[in-house]
């Protein structure tokens, strides 16, 4: 069987527990919380659903890419402690860079600049609705 097949098959299961734990119900309940007290606050829900989908899909992502979210959370912590300014250089892995000439080296730093700056957009949008919905 192909790579690809048993990575469907994987993600076929993953879906298959999801319904079968109550994710989703869990999941649409937590929305119209958060929403309902978003609202009352005044706050524009439409910004609020569209980070909600977005959280959703990040914590499916997370399922599929545990590496990634956990990056996500050592950058997280580096933003919480008040240290944004040594973020980039806490993505870099010093070492390839050394095997890197100029052009490669250019390229995979924008590419981590681009990676930081999601990371940074996502942190953002999390402390924003956590704040206030720390009320729940």
């Amino acid at each position: 069987m192909s790579s690809k097949g048993s990575e469907l098959k994987i993600m076929a299961r993953m879906a298959i527990k999801r319904l079968s734990s109550g994710f989703w119900q869990e999941e649409k309940l937590r929305r119209k919380t958060t929403l309902t007290i978003l609202k009352s606050q005044g706050a524009d829900t439409g910004a609020a659903k569209k980070f909600l989908v977005d959280h959703t899909k990040q914590q499916l992502a997370a399922v599929i890419n545990p590496a990634e979210e956990i990056e996500y959370n050592r950058i997280k912590s580096i933003f919480m402690a008040g240290n944004g300014e040594t973020a980039l250089a806490s993505l870099m892995d010093r070492e390839l860079m050394k095997t890197m000439d100029d052009g490669a080296r250019q390229r995979y730093i924008f590419g981590l600049s681009s990676k930081l700056q999601e990371y940074r957009e996502r942190y953002e949008k999390e402390q924003q609705f956590n704040c206030q919905t720390m009320s729940m």
